[in-house]
């Protein structure tokens, strides 16, 4: 056989197995810990939050969306040092773990911390807290999504002229942090436009407080922009994505932002039809009304 010949078939099957690699590393958005039949759901959020302490977690918070489904928010020095590693990395800071009873048993899931630093353009490694979230808590299988490639999520927005991660509401310009937590402490204690706070965690090193809300038509939220509401209409799928709540407010320095709706809700949805009963298009008005109230809470 001809050397340049053998040369093109070793060069085609080497970037065959390349190909066949970066289509293989394919992440997705959740990752369901267990499902146990018959289990109460305020005592598995107590074993939840003890298995994360028990891996050097700090408990943020907890979040009922609804009396089936509650959602427990904790860090660790690592998603820390992760979110410090990036301008608008603070996003990676909480860890949202569900409990949600579904026709009498209890999914247990999280975030696929691998799936959301690459969404939120954060370099650092989360690998080894992955897999020691999976030793604590459980890792069955992921799900969300068909799959997507950490080039496609850096990148990431459901279709063309959507937004994406660099492209977030801006909701309130203030003279510094300082000035512009004074305005939401404020805000959401009186709890305007019906947010509320769930918990809050500052970013070492960086001038950033990211803020974990509650939106709720029962606090004076309009519907469409209710947590419950949302939940409601697009989460029909087994497993549930719950860990999709709560919302955050990121502050730096004094400008208060949050990531747009069109691209949050589809990046925990990648795999939502745009049309159709449980689509995006039943929740057409909520993009402007989460911004409308999370605009009354930041003081924009």
């Amino acid at each position: 056989m001809p050397s340049s010949v053998l040369t093109r078939g070793l060069v085609a099957l080497a970037l065959f197995v390349c190909a066949s690699l970066v289509q293989a590393e394919t992440l997705k958005p959740f990752v369901l810990a267990y499902s146990k039949a018959g289990a109460d759901v305020s005592a598995e959020v107590e074993s939840v939050r003890e298995k994360l302490q028990g891996a050097d977690y700090r408990i943020l918070g907890e979040y009922p969306v609804t009396d089936a489904a509650r959602v427990v928010i904790a860090t660790s020095d690592a998603l820390l040092a992760a979110a410090a590693s990036a301008p608008r990395g603070a996003y990676i800071a909480p860890l949202r773990v569900a409990v949600t009873r579904v026709d009498g048993n209890v999914q247990v899931s999280y975030l696929n911390l691998e799936y959301f630093r690459h969404a939120y353009q954060i370099e650092t490694s989360l690998a080894a807290a992955a897999n020691l979230l999976a030793a604590r808590l459980g890792a069955s299988s992921t799900f969300g999504a068909e799959g997507l490639t950490p080039s496609t999520l850096a990148r990431y927005r459901y279709a063309f002229g959507m937004e994406r991660f660099a492209d977030p509401y801006r909701l309130a310009s203030h003279p510094d942090r300082r000035a512009a937590l004074a305005a939401l402490d404020a805000n959401l204690e009186a709890g305007k436009g019906g947010v509320r706070e769930i918990y809050r965690v500052e970013i070492p090193g960086q001038d950033a407080t990211l803020i974990g809300v509650s939106i709720r038509e029962d606090a004076g939220a309009d519907r469409d922009a209710s947590d419950a509401y949302k939940l409601t209409t697009v989460d029909v799928r087994d497993p549930r994505h719950t860990a999709y709540f709560p919302y955050e407010i990121l502050v730096r320095g004094g400008e208060v932002e949050a990531l747009h709706m069109r691209f949050r809700m589809a990046l925990h949805f990648p795999d939502l039809s745009m049309m159709g009963d449980n689509s995006f298009m039943q929740l057409r008005r909520s993009p402007a009304a989460v911004e409308q109230a999370l605009k009354h809470a930041a003081g924009g």
